[in-house]
């Protein structure tokens, strides 16, 4: 089959490759669409360390093409996306009572295993979720990045009235105004240095979009919120920049969601005395544990878009081309997607 195969730093090449076979309970899904993330990214910039060669691709939707021993209750012909997270079930971490995704011997789809940059790629039949008939491959691909949300938020809080801040309106960002408006947020803020995605949040329910090229975003949101800051500010970056950002735009007793993935080698400065005075809390966010299943229920209610997400769609072969765009030209795009 063909595959998009990093080999090393910015080395990512179109090859033909063997097609994944199927064990027990497994199941071989043909790739209907793949979303480029931000992971992928940083693994072609080299700022995040994978294994290499590797085929990523870890956001994707397709259908059940084959069935193993154990997996005959998956129908082939399933319209499907996947969790691609398969964690041990045995170590410390997976038998807490409070679901995690913490285990050391987690294998991730596309990070640690091969993934759905390809025309086929197999999964666990455990991990798979059907979604409806009317939702298009691409934007199923996106139920990934959702159930990453709904994480996030679950562990931030929430709560109807609240104030929230989204610090990056790229496709993260665009899903967590969304989700914010869902819970309960009274008034959304949306943070960006692109005005293209700035006006897509507005579009997608933010209250108030601040490009920070033009003003400091913290001085913004102070002076609508009558000098407080917001109940919770959202950081969906993946930069310490960011970071800081979000903890300046925080009142005094917020909240805020450290969500991005920032490079590896990043570091956040921060004032001790600043998180002690505003009694900050905290909180981040890793993956997509026992998620999956709402964020499918979410995306087939209809009550999110996620069609005006995706900026750009790319035909497998031009995946190098995509990804340097990304590279290269970021300003250019929201949110980019593959397909075989």
């Amino acid at each position: 089959m063909r595959a998009l195969v990093l080999r090393g730093v910015r080395d990512l090449r179109l090859e033909e490759v063997e097609e994944p076979k199927v064990s027990e309970g497994e199941v071989l899904i043909r790739v209907g669409a793949c979303g480029i993330c931000g992971t992928d990214l940083h693994f072609y910039r080299g700022e995040w360390r994978v294994k290499t060669p590797l085929v990523p691709g870890h956001e994707f939707s397709g259908v059940v093409e084959e069935v193993g021993p154990g997996a005959e209750w998956v129908e082939v012909g399933s319209r499907v996306v996947a969790e691609p997270n398969v964690t041990c079930g045995r170590c410390y971490y997976c038998r807490m009572e409070k679901r995690n995704f913490y285990c050391p011997n987690v294998k991730a789809v596309g990070v640690d295993v091969n993934g759905a940059f390809a025309e086929y790629v197999k999964v666990p039949a455990a991990n798979v979720y059907r979604f409806p008939d009317w939702m298009s491959f691409e934007e199923a691909a996106l139920i990934e990045p959702l159930a990453c949300c709904v994480r996030g938020l679950y562990n931030v809080g929430i709560e109807p009235g609240d104030t929230v801040a989204v610090v990056g309106a790229g496709p993260v960002g665009l899903l967590m105004v969304q989700l914010a408006k869902m819970w309960g947020a009274s008034r959304v803020y949306a943070i960006d240095l692109i005005e293209r995605r700035l006006s897509l949040a507005k579009q997608l329910g933010a209250d108030v979009v601040v490009n920070a090229a033009r003003e400091n975003p913290v001085e913004a949101v102070k002076a609508d919120t009558g000098g407080l800051g917001v109940d919770v500010a959202i950081e969906a970056v993946g930069s310490s920049k960011a970071i800081s950002t979000a903890i300046a735009l925080a009142r005094r007793g917020g909240r805020v969601l450290v969500f991005g993935v920032a490079p590896e080698e990043d570091v956040l400065a921060v004032r001790p005395f600043e998180l002690y005075e505003k009694e900050l809390t905290l909180v981040s966010s890793y993956r997509s544990p026992f998620t999956f299943q709402r964020a499918v229920r979410i995306a087939s209610s209809g009550r999110i878009a996620l069609k005006p997400i995706i900026s750009h769609v790319f035909p497998l072969e031009k995946g190098p081309e995509a990804f340097r765009m990304l590279d290269e030209r970021k300003e250019e795009t929201v949110k980019v997607v593959l397909k075989p």
